[in-house]
């Protein structure tokens, strides 16, 4: 009997553990088009202060 309880405990924890799985991936799934579009806008900003950076002379800006 204390065998059949556990084995039941331990099938609702993976169960549980598949729920979970299953709403990390729809939650990936939902936001990898957000997380684009955030990645996307930082590597503007990234080649922006890369260009910047790299039109910088003697401490001084210079426009572009």
């Amino acid at each position: 009997m204390h065998g059949l309880v556990s084995y039941r405990r331990f099938g609702r924890a993976r169960s549980l553990r598949s729920d979970r799985a299953g709403w990390t991936l729809s939650r990936y799934v939902s936001l990898r088009s957000d997380r684009a579009r955030l990645m996307l806008r930082s590597d503007r900003v990234w080649l922006e202060l890369g260009r910047y950076v790299a039109t910088e002379r003697d401490g001084r800006s210079v426009a572009t």
